[in-house]
């Protein structure tokens, strides 16, 4: 992306933070500061609690002696499932029309952050779409990690930039409070646990009011799952919604796995039923990931997650696992009753 030029006479818009949390006390502590110490001249952040039962109203209230710009709320009425009724009362109670979203175990990379994001939402962008990658540790599950956020990243931006946007992630996404209330808030999707980001976006954004964020500056880290099991129940409450997506959505994104899946399928069969196997698996293995890693070392550069490419082919495999396992996620959803 272009590099943006501030004006330095340029009255900066006010902003809303809204981090909802439940049992977050060791998140917050780890990183509120990172929110707090941004270089902006006018924001508040509000974090959501939602009847935690560990110390999280404790840690907040702590932080507030030296933050005026942090305000706590908390739940006393839960009218809907999941994160939506903590970030309903966010939304309700922030002070300024431009809302900027993440939760608890994120934390930007940048004390620029704010003031990068805020340029890209302008009265006609109302809803912009920021990247959320996670930090890097040793070992595969964290490499997966980061390889699922870093494909499914490029598909979502993707979208947007060819005019149909259809997902964000609410770890790192800004939008208009005015599109809250044209939603009727959750109101379409209350039922389910999940979709307070995606589900939203999918609702009201297209190709006149959404853009993207690619800005290094605005990039907003997360802590991994560091149990393949933990992975599983977090990625299951992330998936359970898609079926929910418009229907052209889903099938755009159908037949993109299906490709995908298609292709280890048949080099399988290609490998029990032709005597010529090798030449015709070769070429094709060799054409698809020169494919893959076109897309993906241009689009790693804006992202920073260049690291990734060395394992690429492995992981490209390995994501044939993640579509067998996710399935009935990703097919037909799945009944979540809570999101911590």
């Amino acid at each position: 992306m272009p590099e943006q030029v501030e004006d330095p006479q340029k009255v900066l818009p006010p902003l809303s933070v809204i981090i909802c949390a439940r049992n977050e006390a060791e998140n917050l502590k780890k990183n509120l500061p990172y929110f707090l110490e941004q270089d902006y001249p006018n924001f508040e952040i509000l974090v959501v609690d939602d009847h935690s039962t560990d110390k999280t109203a404790e840690v907040v209230l702590e932080f507030q002696k030296k933050f005026s710009t942090l305000r706590l709320l908390s739940i006393q009425n839960k009218t809907s499932l999941g994160k939506k009724a903590a970030l309903s009362l966010g939304i309700k109670q922030a002070s300024f029309e431009r809302l900027f979203l993440s939760d608890a175990d994120c934390r930007p990379i940048s004390r620029q952050w704010l003031r990068v994001s805020q340029r890209s939402l302008t009265e006609q962008n109302t809803i912009v779409l920021g990247y959320g990658p996670y930090l890097q540790r040793d070992g595969w599950l964290n490499r997966f990690i980061r390889f699922e956020a870093f494909y499914t990243a490029i598909q979502y931006f993707s979208f947007a930039l060819a005019g149909h946007p259809y997902m964000g992630v609410g770890r790192n996404l800004a939008y208009h409070r005015s599109i809250f209330w044209q939603a009727k808030g959750f109101s379409e999707h209350e039922h389910l646990v999940s979709g307070d980001d995606d589900l939203l976006v999918n609702q009201m954004a297209h190709a006149g009011n959404t853009t993207i964020n690619l800005f290094p500056e605005t990039r907003i880290y997360s802590d991994p799952a560091t149990s393949w099991r933990g992975y599983y129940i977090q990625k299951r409450r992330h998936l359970s919604v898609s079926s929910h997506y418009r229907w052209q959505h889903q099938i755009a994104l159908g037949a993109l796995a299906f490709s995908h899946f298609a292709f280890y399928v048949l080099s399988v069969l290609i490998l029990i039923l032709s005597p010529a196997w090798w030449p015709i698996l070769t070429l094709n293995y060799l054409v698809r990931m020169s494919v893959v890693l076109h897309v993906s070392h241009g689009t790693s550069k804006h992202l920073g997650e260049q690291n990734l490419l060395p394992f690429l082919p492995m992981l490209d495999l390995l994501y044939l696992v993640f579509y067998l396992v996710f399935a009935p996620s990703l097919l037909t959803g799945s009944r979540i009753r809570k999101w911590k």
